[in-house]
């Protein structure tokens, strides 16, 4: 590499156990990051203070991962199909709803409107889950597909009509959600674990257990299109996050390193190693952290039960 990686400006360490999932919410006057982890619970931090605020203690299984579509509601999506939903209330987090899916597997659910998501659903199926009622209204059945597998991942575009899904066979399919109806599908490795799309640029990325990385584009005819592939030094990766500026994208790895790439032109610029175990989640904030003076924090979540928070390449 050109330079030397960047040390973290901050580490979270407590008696989390694995981290799975980090969510930031960053306000006017609140600043904050929360963390699902392998026990269920989601630890609060405040980032102002560097100190664990609170925790919603769920009691359940381990929280796979955290959405949130306004200032007032948490999304808990935990392992084995159920779905929690959390009204704040001054400083503490209520639990007012519930479901349990027919899913039993690790994909994460995704935010597909300020009233949907977009959730896996046994044999194939993709559901639409509105969070009024908290019922699944509307699925996604690939009728036109045999021998599918599992839904292993999933990313909505910014046109809220197409969804991208990654299934176990090794097929990424183009959704119309509206028209319940696909439009194009690309062949991928089996049993992809991380993807993220790019809707400026109109270009993604997807990868699993392997060593490859696999860039791919989206056509304004719908059609999707293989662009490169890069190849890693250690197999298996578990998240990839484009930063909301695009000028980076991040790849999270079973070997504890998160990669760098500039997500233009795929440059390598750093590898980050400051985690022991399996990085699991990376997250960026939306809006200016004050306390750090940044725009774009990053932080990443491993099952060593580090967080870990960076100001890089801004």
């Amino acid at each position: 590499m050109a330079m030397l990686p960047p040390d973290p400006i901050y580490v979270f360490r407590s008696d989390m156990g694995s981290v799975h999932t980090i969510l930031f919410e960053v306000t006017s006057n609140i600043e904050h990051l929360y963390a699902g982890t392998a026990t269920g619970n989601v630890h609060i931090w405040d980032l102002k203070t560097n100190r664990e605020k609170g925790q919603i203690k769920s009691g359940q299984e381990c929280c796979i991962s955290l959405q949130s579509l306004d200032k007032e509601d948490l999304f808990v999506q935990h392992k084995y199909g159920l779905i929690k939903a959390y009204k704040k209330c001054e400083s503490q987090w209520n639990e007012y709803k519930s479901i349990v899916v027919d899913f039993y597997h690790y994909c994460r659910f995704q935010t597909l409107s300020q009233k949907e998501l977009l959730v896996p659903l046994k044999e194939s199926k993709v559901g639409i889950l509105s969070t009024d009622t908290f019922n699944v209204e509307l699925q996604l059945s690939p009728i036109n597909f045999e021998n599918l597998g599992e839904v292993m991942v999933m990313k909505s575009l910014t046109n809220k009509n197409l969804v991208l899904v990654g299934y176990e066979c090794g097929k990424l399919i183009l959704w119309d959600v509206r028209q319940r109806k696909t439009l194009n599908y690309l062949t991928i490795e089996p049993y992809p674990m991380a993807l993220d799309f790019d809707s400026t640029l109109m270009k993604g990325i997807i990868a699993g257990p392997s060593d490859q990385l696999q860039v791919f584009t989206l056509l304004d005819n719908h059609i999707l299109c293989d662009q490169t592939k890069i190849t890693l030094t250690n197999s298996g990766t578990s998240v990839i996050t484009i930063r909301p500026d695009i000028k980076i994208v991040a790849i999270g790895g079973w070997d504890n390193r998160v990669r760098i790439y500039a997500w233009k032109n795929l440059k390598p610029l750093a590898v980050l190693n400051q985690h022991r175990d399996t990085v699991q989640d990376i997250a960026y904030s939306l809006n200016t952290v004050k306390t750090y003076d940044d725009k774009c924090l990053m932080a990443t979540a491993a099952k060593d039960g580090y967080i870990a928070l960076w100001n890089i390449y801004n």
